[in-house]
């Protein structure tokens, strides 16, 4: 059984949504982390995830989608304490070179989701293009923090720099490129205990795929495809991947 670590099943692309959940326990996905995105979406995961509880929900703003008034924070932050005990992450933060707002406004959305998830003892769900340095250089100053960078993308030295700093690393879509030679080189880099499975879908369909859009129910082409790359068996690895998600998510000790 497979966990994916990142899916926007709150998304309109997705419904409906009963039928979907379904394709995804037909072919081993048992659940699906669902970040937040926006003021708009803010409650979306939460109110999905009482009605199925195979999602887990997480609370954030994403680069793309930061509030122009930043006492919307207070907005956040209320909700994610009254339903800290529903909710596995704060997130989608993080940074993006090529779209959103200025990098400094990006910076503090992303220190302040950082403060709210270790006042929170939750892990955060971290957005990252063309920022991997910036990122790292804002997470060594907060010592502790722990999440995952999703859909990582970047060579060996910015994938061990994550690891290092206790974020592992999501792994998605790209990996069935064959352009990806470089991301699959670099996730040959760290442990198998720091490695995520997801999808992003809506987004990133994987190599070889003509639907309109992304589907959890591909996770498993995402997981085939990470196993020939690292040459993992893949029940081996699925095993793998599937502990590190409940060890991040959900505290739960692996052994």
């Amino acid at each position: 059984m497979l966990i994916d670590s990142h899916c926007h099943i709150d998304f309109d692309e997705l419904a409906p949504l009963g039928p979907l959940l379904d394709a995804c326990r037909q072919v081993g996905v048992e659940a699906l982390v669902v970040p937040g995105v926006s003021l708009d979406h803010l409650s979306r995961p939460l109110e999905l995830a009482r009605q199925h509880p195979m999602l887990w929900p997480a609370a954030g703003f994403h680069p793309w989608y930061l509030p122009a008034d930043k006492a919307a924070f207070g907005v956040l932050e209320d909700f994610a304490r009254r339903h800290a005990g529903e909710l596995v992450a704060i997130g989608e933060a993080g940074l993006d070179k090529f779209k959103g707002p200025d990098a400094a406004t990006q910076e503090w959305w992303l220190e302040r989701q950082l403060e709210l998830a270790a006042s929170l003892n939750k892990p955060i769900i971290l957005h990252s293009v063309g920022t991997h340095a910036r990122l790292t250089a804002i997470l060594k100053n907060h010592p502790g923090a722990r999440g995952v960078v999703h859909a990582f993308s970047g060579s060996g030295e910015q994938a061990r720099d994550f690891v290092r700093l206790g974020f592992y690393l999501g792994v998605g879509g790209v990996i069935t490129r064959a352009s990806a030679t470089k991301t699959r080189q670099a996730l040959a880099q760290v442990p198998l205990a720091s490695l995520l499975l997801e999808t992003d879908a809506p987004s990133m369909l994987p190599e070889g795929i003509s639907a309109a859009h992304n589907s959890p129910a591909f996770l498993p082409l995402i997981h085939k495809a990470l196993s020939e790359a690292l040459q993992v068996p893949l029940d081996d690895l699925g095993l793998v991947l599937t502990a590190n998600a409940r060890r991040l998510f959900q505290g739960a000790e692996t052994g």
